[in-house]
């Protein structure tokens, strides 16, 4: 007779125990398909932005193309090209003239006694 009892404890424990696991269970599902209708609606609204941006695109496209010319004025390249290159050069001559002061201040720091310690006397 006292096996009836314990198997009797043992299933209501079990049902007990598996109506809370599946009441646990159900509310994470329905977290999770209100985060995925949350994320589909972010998703639209997204699609919808870029759909906005791909027609502005397109018009801007459409205007520059409207803009060019077939015969470009040649002139005006090539000053333009000459502006271009020279400002190329300045720039890389401002970066070798910063370059030699920092190897130049590199070059005095390393043949300076005063730091000099870590090298045996």
């Amino acid at each position: 007779m006292p096996w009836f009892w314990i198997w009797t404890c043992l299933i209501v424990a079990s049902l007990v125990v598996a109506f809370f696991v599946l009441r646990v269970l159900w509310r994470k599902l329905r977290a999770l398909f209100d985060e995925l209708g949350r994320a589909s609606e972010v998703l639209d609204r997204l699609s919808e932005r870029t759909q906005e941006l791909t027609e502005a695109l397109e018009r801007i496209e459409e205007a520059r193309a409207a803009e060019k010319s077939a015969f470009p004025d040649t002139v005006a390249a090539q000053k333009q090209m000459a502006l271009v290159r020279g400002k190329r050069k300045a720039k890389k001559a401002a970066r070798r003239r910063n370059h030699s002061a920092k190897r130049r201040t590199w070059r005095d720091i390393a043949v300076d006694p005063r730091f000099d310690r870590w090298r045996k006397k």
